[in-house]
């Protein structure tokens, strides 16, 4: 497997709004331009990959996704 790490060091996302935010549309901030289809799109790219995606806290205290692939 191949992984990808993605930190930041902004609000991150609350626990228990990470499965939330994968869904088609899902948006937390209302106040800016967007569609919420970003992650939703990566996610269904992953599965189809055989891989995963994971959204975690980072150690700066904002979101960290951890992406996982099949090695090629």
């Amino acid at each position: 497997m191949r992984l990808l790490l993605v930190e930041d060091d902004g609000p991150g996302i609350d626990a228990d709004r990470r499965d939330g935010v994968m869904a088609r549309g899902a948006r937390l901030d209302q106040s800016v331009p967007g569609s919420g289809l970003g992650l939703a799109i990566v996610q269904e790219l992953v599965n189809l990959c055989g891989g995963s995606l994971a959204l975690d806290v980072a150690p700066m205290g904002g979101l960290r996704v951890e992406l996982r692939l099949p090695a090629c």
